[in-house]
């Protein structure tokens, strides 16, 4: 193994780890806050985050298009930041990990249906094999007893996945030509702006002196907010220019791993269920993911 592909190993693994660490931030934070503050807050930070980038490239944006960039912060962070903290006051951070994997399985159908991508059997037996997968985890219930109040929650997290799904769509029909960073760094920016507006009138400010968990909270966040998005997406368009689509959409098979090992490590209940449902769903993705490439 020569020493760039040994450096693109090791950049897909912390890619890995950056993104499947991204459900226990959520858990950790909603110790002081409640999902409408964390995606407030995590589309405040990233906004602020992308920030530099923005001003670094504002002449080269494309101003006409504004509407569209902001579906694609909709679709790709907000609208989704929310729907998983609400999830995760109900469930675990392994099984939201696990049923994040969803997102290709619905990014091919969104495909088919609105956008004419191609499809053959083999795609098909892969999605009807991630659903599969995705509902015997929801109907297992909290600890694998069967469905309960809960079950709702779950369906989120695959709401969620929806709307990354119209995201990977939106920006392969849409937005081709646009360099990612000049893409992402708009969209972020554009979206943050009325949750930096709402920050100082909400009960953020007060939690985080007050609560005993606040500031540790906010640190969570942050650590979201900053390494899971904007350093995780520099880090992924680098590896696909350095190596190949292909290559970096593995991630996608890691991600839920490294989410299934923070659930253990932090004392969550993993039973047979998780496993075997992850199992039917990564299967169903590699069925599925041709040489199509990956974004989140």
């Amino acid at each position: 193994m020569h020493k760039g592909e040994l450096q693109s190993w090791v950049t897909l693994i912390f890619l890995s780890v950056i993104w499947g660490t991204s459900f226990i931030l959520i858990k950790k934070s909603l110790q002081a806050f409640d999902p409408v503050q964390v995606a407030i807050l995590r589309m405040a930070i990233s906004g602020i985050a992308f920030l530099p980038f923005f001003i670094f490239f504002v002449r080269k944006l494309e101003w006409h298009r504004w509407r569209f960039y902001i579906l694609v912060g909709l679709t790709g962070s907000a609208v989704p930041a929310l729907l998983y903290a609400t999830a995760q006051t109900r469930i675990s951070s392994a099984t939201a990990g696990i049923l994040n994997s969803m997102t290709p399985i619905f990014a091919l159908i969104f495909g088919v249906v609105f956008f004419g991508t191609k499809t053959g059997l083999k795609q098909i037996a892969g999605i009807v094999m991630g659903f599969g997968g995705a509902t015997a985890l929801i109907l297992s219930g909290k600890n694998g007893a069967g469905p309960s109040q809960d079950l709702a929650y779950g369906v989120l997290i695959i709401l969620g996945t929806m709307f990354y799904a119209t995201n990977v769509n939106l920006i392969k029909q849409y937005f081709q030509h646009v360099n990612s960073m000049h893409l992402s760094s708009f969209a972020f920016v554009l979206v943050s702006i009325p949750a930096v507006l709402l920050v100082p009138f909400t009960d953020i400010p007060r939690i985080v002196i007050e609560d005993p968990f606040g500031l540790t909270a906010l640190l969570y966040l942050v650590l979201l907010s900053v390494v899971s998005t904007v350093l995780a997406l520099i880090l992924f368009y680098r590896l696909v220019q350095q190596t190949d689509a292909v290559f970096g959409a593995s991630v996608a098979y890691l991600i839920p791993v490294v989410a299934l090992l923070w659930g253990i490590f932090d004392g969550e209940y993993i039973g047979i269920h998780h496993l075997l449902s992850l199992g039917i769903i990564v299967a169903g993705v590699k069925m599925i993911r041709g040489k199509q490439g990956l974004s989140r």
